[in-house]
């Protein structure tokens, strides 16, 4: 989101312009749907640490990095709020030439902090990656995306602070000088960004289809990986916002461009939580089981349920890491196998590596 000017409009335009068009202010609403993203946002990083803690999990660099990424997503939101008290969500022509000003050194900011959070979010996801496919190759690939992701954020920065010369001409747009192609920006944000995305989505499922285990138990593990791809349809749609300013009306065009830059990195967040919550899903669906299993007295559904509480990132009993048998007599691939840390494992100890890897039990 570039800095562009919007000439306030004379007495004789304003005149023009309908009593309906003139009071439109999207302020409300914008700050509701603010406000919803970051208490969500918030919510599943709760329920990721409360995941951590009832597995015995220990927190790890992806774990605080999502932090990270959070707070930035509360500093975009709060640039957010301030826009939208300086004119964003309403005409040009209604805002005073001084809160444009101030409107426009906010956007400035508004960018750059965007896209560290949108950084910070995929590095977490890369590093959580890190922690469950420890083949060399796959280190590999996330260093490479890694190295796309730092690179982009770096550009977009460099680009946001020095799209005009001089610089205050960003915020001060009557003053001399000149300024870069804005909707060549806004693709150079936008594309990288989706691509990466897509990258890393796709990352794990080729690791999930090289396991030994049923087709059924790796499709969901493919789900629980692919839950966060609605954090993709947000960057398109907020991509396709972005694509309808109009220079005209700056503070009115980009008001749904800035919002969903919210959205985005709040989806983010909340996509890198999404597989660490399985603890949570098995430990109330097992309490389920264990009310209906006193109803009808069977006890032994109630062992067995007990025995099947395999989380992701979390450890499990031995009796579930028997689970999904294959057929080769190989020890057997589980959820618990993918997701469980190292330090909670109590067989197989040749298999263990080092730091927070995870091994798999691969096909040949």
């Amino acid at each position: 989101m570039s800095l562009i000017f919007t000439p306030r409009r004379d007495a004789a335009a304003a005149s023009t312009t309908t009593a309906t068009a003139e009071s439109a202010d999207r302020g409300p609403e914008l700050n509701v749907a603010t406000t919803c993203l970051l208490v969500l946002a918030t919510a599943f990083v709760g329920l990721r640490f409360w995941a951590r803690r009832i597995t015995s999990y220990a927190y790890g660099a992806d774990d605080w990095m999502l932090v990270a990424g959070l707070v930035v997503v509360f500093i975009t939101g709060s640039l957010n709020y301030a826009m939208i008290s300086y004119g964003l969500g309403r005409h040009a022509s209604e805002v005073p030439l001084a809160d444009l000003v101030v409107f426009f050194k906010l956007l400035l900011a508004f960018e750059c902090i965007y896209v560290t959070g949108v950084m910070l979010i995929k590095l977490s996801i890369l590093q959580m990656y890190l922690r469950i496919f420890p083949s060399k190759q796959f280190k590999i690939s996330a260093a490479a995306i890694a190295f796309v992701v730092i690179g982009w954020w770096i550009a977009i920065v460099f680009v946001c602070i020095f799209q005009c010369t001089p610089v205050s001409k960003a915020w001060l747009p009557w003053s001399e000088g000149k300024c870069i192609d804005l909707k060549a920006s806004f693709i150079g944000n936008a594309i990288p960004n989706i691509l990466t995305d897509v990258a890393i989505l796709c990352m794990p499922i080729g690791q999930v289809w090289k396991l030994q285990a049923k087709l059924i138990q790796k499709l969901s593990l493919c789900f629980a990986f692919l839950l966060g791809s609605f954090v993709l349809f947000a960057s398109i749609y907020r991509f396709s916002t972005i694509m309808q300013f109009e220079i005209a009306d700056t503070t009115w065009t980009l008001a749904t461009a800035c919002t969903w830059c919210v959205v985005e990195t709040a989806c983010g967040v909340i996509s890198a939580c999404l597989p660490t919550l399985r603890p949570l899903l098995a430990k109330v669906t097992s309490g389920f089981s264990l009310a209906a299993s006193r109803g009808t007295g069977a006890k032994d559904y109630q062992n067995r349920s007990g025995s099947e509480l395999v989380t992701i990132g979390g450890g499990g009993s031995r009796s579930a890491k028997r689970n999904f048998e294959t057929s080769t007599g190989d020890r057997a691939f589980s959820n618990t196998d993918l997701f469980t840390p190292l330090g909670s494992r109590t067989d197989h100890a040749s298999e263990r590596t080092s730091g927070d890897e995870f091994p798999l039990k691969q096909t040949v």
